[in-house]
């Protein structure tokens, strides 16, 4: 069904005449997409979620080729590869470390990687239209790169945040390079700008971010466990604990690495018992977050001495 849409955008453009037209048509079907895609948030069978958002990610990427700088469409791909990336690929990475499959689990990191520098590139080319030296800015030393990032306004929150997100997980999974942990900081920096501008965006995710940020690392490498449960709790707090993402990242996050295997069990248990109905436009979310405590669960006695 997907390719039939780019299809029909390629008639058009031959039909009607002109790269012009053809784009037109491209930005038309961008806007149809936008506000399509409340759909598949609101999704609760995963495996038609999955198939479905797999095959959008190339439609997407066909569109940028005929509409390059629609700004709907680049913060589209990039939160929807960002979005799919950790929703699914970093799920399958869960299991096959749970199994020790390091070969699949190998293949499917270095899976992961590709598609958030995906969203990365995207991203970044949106940031790029407010602010063209955003390149540059990057590259100089981090006093200056704060003190610039206080230009940014709250409608590039978006944009800041799926690029630092997905910028962010490929760093996560690839902890033992040095390269790559020294981006971090670059990160943090932009991440901070999105929590001054709007905590609140896309259910307190910032928060889940810091989260992670704190919660993910040992302490010698900066990482923070009550730092960690504070922001997670203040994502829990922002969506009344309706988003059940934040739960399990609480009990990931905070509950392993302070060895609290009650609070581990009964937040899991928690977003089990949860009703389907709970947060309909994050359904899809919802569900996901319960497949990971269900996986999650049975890993309690390896996760906790």
């Amino acid at each position: 069904m997907k390719s039939n849409f780019l299809i029909l955008i390629c008639l058009l453009g031959l039909l009607l005449g002109g790269c012009s037209t053809t784009q037109m048509a491209a930005d038309q079907t961008t806007a149809i997409i936008v506000k399509a895609m409340p759909a598949y948030d609101r999704e609760t069978d995963l495996e038609l979620a999955e198939q479905a958002i797999a095959g959008n990610l190339k439609f997407f990427e066909g569109l940028l080729e005929v509409t390059p700088n629609n700004p709907d469409l680049l913060l589209v791909t990039s939160s929807s590869f960002s979005r799919y990336t950790y929703g699914f690929i970093e799920e399958k990475i869960d299991i096959a470390d749970g199994r020790d499959d390091f070969k699949e689990k190998e293949r499917l990191v270095t899976r992961a990687i590709d598609f958030y520098g995906r969203a990365r590139k995207y991203g970044f080319k949106l940031i790029t239209q407010s602010r063209k030296d955003f390149p540059e800015i990057l590259e100089q030393d981090l006093k200056q790169l704060s003190s610039e990032l206080k230009f940014f306004k709250k409608k590039d929150v978006p944009a800041l945040f799926w690029t630092a997100f997905a910028w962010g997980n490929i760093i996560n999974l690839q902890q033992r390079d040095p390269a790559r942990l020294a981006e971090l900081p670059k990160v943090e920096l932009m991440m901070q700008r999105v929590l001054e501008l709007d905590e609140n965006y896309f259910f307190g995710s910032v928060h889940l971010f810091y989260g992670v940020y704190y919660g993910s690392r040992p302490e010698i490498l900066g990482g923070n466990p009550e730092k960690a449960r504070q922001h997670l709790q203040r994502s829990i707090e922002i969506t009344n604990g309706k988003y059940l993402m934040a739960k399990f990242l609480l009990a990931r996050y905070y509950a392993v690495p302070v060895q609290d295997r009650k609070l581990f069990e009964d937040t899991l248990q928690e977003i089990l018992s949860a009703p389907p109905d709970l947060l309909p436009e994050q359904g899809l979310a919802n569900e996901l977050a319960k497949r990971r405590a269900e996986l999650w669960l049975k890993r309690a006695d390896k996760l906790f001495f």
